[in-house]
């Protein structure tokens, strides 16, 4: 049986843990509501951020279908290759 002081031990530590990866921005409420916010993908974040602005440039017609289409390729290929850097770092 565990001792009341190793629990205590490990509550800490837990809680340690969980106040070194809060970033002030996230509620409690908002993490029980969609678990998806707690961990996020910062490139695919920007990436998705890029995307949603290009498309509506298009749809607001600022931009013409082929520039919105080459806009769209030269983004995909910068995400692939930031992911693909960031793959290559974590994999060594």
């Amino acid at each position: 049986m565990r001792s009341p002081l190793f629990s205590l031990l490990i509550f800490s530590c837990l809680v340690y843990a969980a106040g070194c990866t809060y970033d002030g921005q996230t509620t409690l409420g908002s993490v029980i509501d969609d678990p998806r916010t707690l961990i996020q993908d910062p490139h695919y974040t920007e990436y998705k951020k890029e995307r949603d602005a290009l498309e509506s440039q298009y749809l607001e017609k600022e931009i013409s279908y082929a520039d919105y289409l080459k806009e769209l390729e030269e983004l995909e290929h910068q995400y692939s290759k930031e992911v693909k850097e960031r793959n290559d770092k974590i994999s060594y």
